[in-house]
């Protein structure tokens, strides 16, 4: 079915209450320089509000086209609730693999639930797992407030990328989260480098401790992991290199 498109005022098109993206200077500038040549190709989504508009998705057409001097901008205009409009947005990201804030997304899923979604009809309606929106609801619960903030500021440029932080949150210690987000930054360790070495510092714990359960927590059986984590952050490391077990270590499953 043929969708109208609109022109609205650039001036009355506001962001919309989740942002899933930062704002890439990079990537506004290189859009600008193509919408001066050829045009706007693709037009934004927005939804009506009292005093405007919304903005569902084309963060940065908006702002390429705002910068060109625009007062309108070409919009398919949806009469959608605040919860189509994450959706949308969210899945117009997917489609395109642009990298989205995933503690946004996880808040988006969580207020989804509030009004009676579950993560099985959420996963179905955006063509993903179960275990997807499971992941993603991990790291709003999981992950340390500190690298949390860091995803919601920095998500396009920081090394940690969603799939690193849901590896993360497998780690129950929060101090040994950020250490190990310190390594991510310092190292720029891939996901799977990240993935080697989170296994094993969980190796190291014994069968049937329960750790930070345990009245006795900690004891001379809680795993050492800053002698594994602090040569690492001390010496150079490149992406090539392998996360080889120590003598020390029993061999790991890689």
């Amino acid at each position: 079915m043929a969708q109208t498109v609109s022109e609205v005022p650039v001036d009355k098109v506001k962001p919309g209450g989740l942002a899933l993206r930062d704002l890439d200077e990079a990537a506004v500038q290189g859009l600008a320089e193509s919408i001066k040549a050829n045009g706007l190709l693709q037009p934004i989504m927005v939804k009506p509000t009292r005093d405007g508009y919304e903005l569902v998705f084309g963060l940065h057409r908006l702002e390429a086209c705002r910068r060109l001097g625009w007062k309108k901008i070409p919009a398919l205009v949806k009469h959608i609730s605040s919860e189509q409009a994450f959706l949308t947005g969210l899945v117009e990201n997917l489609q395109r693999n642009i990298r989205i804030n995933p503690v946004a997304e996880a808040r988006g899923y969580k207020r989804l639930m509030a009004k009676g979604w579950t993560p099985h009809e959420i996963a179905e309606k955006i063509g993903k797992s179960d275990s997807y929106v499971y992941d993603r609801l991990r790291v709003l619960d999981r992950l340390h407030p500190t690298i949390q903030r860091q995803l919601i500021t920095h998500v396009c440029k920081s090394p940690i990328t969603p799939s690193h932080a849901e590896r993360l949150t497998l780690i129950e210690d929060p101090k040994l989260q950020l250490k190990l987000a310190e390594l991510i930054h310092k190292k720029h360790l891939s996901v799977r480098q990240l993935e080697r070495l989170t296994r094993r510092i969980q190796s190291q714990v014994p069968n049937g401790c329960i750790c930070k359960q345990c009245p006795n927590y900690p004891c001379k059986h809680t795993p050492k992991q800053n002698n594994l984590l602090n040569p690492l952050l001390k010496k150079p490391f490149h992406q090539t290199q392998q996360i080889t077990a120590t003598p020390s270590l029993k061999s790991q499953n890689s």
